[in-house]
């Protein structure tokens, strides 16, 4: 029996392992370092990405803004300059428009009194026509045996009558160029009359820009019926003066023909 070896190990070689064991636990590193380690390594790219995220999201609501400013600027710019050229357009068309209608009135009272005289003339002519009727028949009855003279009359009353045809006709068209005037004439009043409208409309205009009004897009709008309008009142003058022009040709080409036919009595 004293030969059986002991169970129990030597206390040398207790201590060796619980030795080596110890070196090896501390080897080992315990799992939360490891995991705070990925944590820490891991969250670097999310958080620059999201800088870069909130840095170009800012960057274009900045870059938004500013070009939608400048082209807020721009057009307030613009509207602003076919304000301005509004204004003297205004001025000018107002200013030019009241002498021309001063003028118009003018011409007007002296075609209407050449008209008149013409009507007085052509009413003389025309009683005395009837005259030399009456005077061709008591010659013809006192003088049967003067056929020649009596053709004679009688061919120079068929010319009468044709040229009193004639401005009989022209005075007809007198008549409808002068009621063509008088509703040009009207048109044009009340176009003038909106000129003052005009101007107040451009005061506002010019007020909303002043005060920075946002609603810049709209005032195009009223700034182009202005435009239309002035061009209407334009477009109304000239048809005035042409009509004006072609009366007076008339009434002179009346002229000539009624002084004509005084020469040939």
């Amino acid at each position: 029996m004293n030969e059986i070896p002991s169970m129990v190990p030597d206390r040398d070689h207790m201590d060796t392992h619980l030795g080596n064991r110890r070196a090896k636990e501390q080897e080992i590193a315990p799992p939360g370092y490891y995991r705070a380690r990925v944590e820490r390594a891991s969250t670097w790219p999310v958080r620059i990405m999201l800088a870069l995220l909130t840095l170009a999201v800012g960057a274009n609501g900045y870059l938004g803004w500013y070009f939608y400013n400048e082209m807020y600027q721009t057009d307030l710019r613009q509207t602003d300059l076919r304000l301005g050229d509004l204004e003297l357009q205004l001025n000018v068309t107002g200013q030019e428009a009241a002498e021309e209608a001063r003028s118009l009135r003018e011409g007007m009272e002296i075609a209407i009194e050449q008209y008149d005289l013409l009507w007085a003339n052509w009413r003389r002519i025309n009683q005395e026509i009837e005259d030399i009727l009456s005077e061709i028949a008591r010659i013809g009855l006192v003088n049967e045996g003067q056929d020649e003279a009596t053709a004679n009359n009688s061919q120079q009353i068929a010319t009468v009558n044709d040229a009193m045809s004639d401005v009989q006709r022209r005075v007809n068209g007198i008549n409808n160029d002068l009621q063509s005037l008088n509703d040009l004439v009207a048109e044009h009043d009340r176009e003038m009359r909106n000129l003052g409208e005009m101007e107040g409309d451009l005061e506002s205009i010019r007020q909303a820009l002043s005060s920075g009004d946002s609603t810049v897009l709209g005032l195009v709008g009223r700034l182009e019926y202005i435009e239309q309008s002035m061009e209407s009142v334009n477009a109304h003058r000239l048809q005035i003066n042409q009509t004006l022009f072609r009366l007076q040709e008339q009434i002179e080409s009346l002229q000539t023909l009624i002084s004509g036919q005084s020469s040939l009595q």
